[in-house]
């Protein structure tokens, strides 16, 4: 049985990952500061995503039951639209959004070259502002389109080792986060008409590719971007009318 963490696992996509991903057989240590829901995961860490503590104790879990074989979903994520925003905006959106998941993925390879993690892989979450222009964010779209850069470095350092490193970049998702957009009728309708299946994601859609990047089905595939958007990116400048 392999194992998985996943960072953000108490509500929205994280939680529909843990699930999903436990669903498939795997075993799931689940990492966040709220608490996490019994059928999410299989070990629940309560912990802040940057504490080197909590990161070294989800491995430890991680490594005791998953074999040697290990996926990281680098989850946990924050926005906080503002412009123009403080520094201390800037430095809290960077240091959850981009430096967590890059010590989160230093210690996978650090553990994968000591030949304690000896197969698996490394998802990232992505959004819409990994490739895109993002409004009036510049801390968010800097740490989104940071995600694909860490994904590409991670992918090319850890290749040698067999190990996987992609990233998921979701659209409009519902979830606590999206929720006053969705709840907006306008906003509601025009997120809806740029995309090209005319409807919100759900997290089960992101929870969906994710386990498919942690599964031997995609094992040829790695340094990717994959797009969870129902369209969105191919839409362009068009509304899908």
């Amino acid at each position: 049985m392999s194992s998985c963490i996943v960072t953000g696992a108490a509500r929205g996509n994280g939680s529909a990952i843990a699930l999903r991903l436990r669903e498939r057989g795997h075993y799931v240590v689940g990492v966040d500061r709220e608490p996490i829901a019994g059928a999410q995961a299989d070990c629940a860490l309560a912990g802040d995503v940057l504490d080197e503590a909590t990161i070294a104790a989800a491995f430890d879990a991680a490594l005791a039951h998953g074999g040697g074989e290990v996926h990281l979903v680098n989850n946990a994520g924050i926005t906080q639209p503002g412009f123009p925003q403080p520094d201390a905006v800037w430095q809290s959106t960077i240091d959850v959004n981009l430096t967590a998941p890059f010590r989160w993925s230093r210690s996978f390879g650090a553990r994968a070259a000591e030949g304690k993690i000896r197969a698996g892989g490394i998802v990232f979450i992505g959004s819409l502002a990994t490739q895109l222009g993002f409004p009036k964010n510049p801390a968010y779209q800097a740490s989104k389109a940071g995600a694909l850069g860490l994904t590409r470095a991670f992918a090319y350092d850890l290749g040698g080792f067999g190990i996987r490193v992609n990233c998921v970049s979701p659209g409009y998702i519902h979830t606590a986060m999206t929720e006053g957009s969705f709840r907006n009728p306008e906003l509601n309708l025009a997120r809806r008409r740029h995309t090209l299946l005319d409807r919100w994601g759900q997290p089960e859609d992101v929870a969906n590719a994710v386990a498919f990047l942690c599964d031997p089905a995609s094992s040829y595939i790695t340094g990717i971007n994959l797009p969870v958007d129902g369209g969105w990116m191919v839409c362009g400048l068009i509304e899908n009318t």
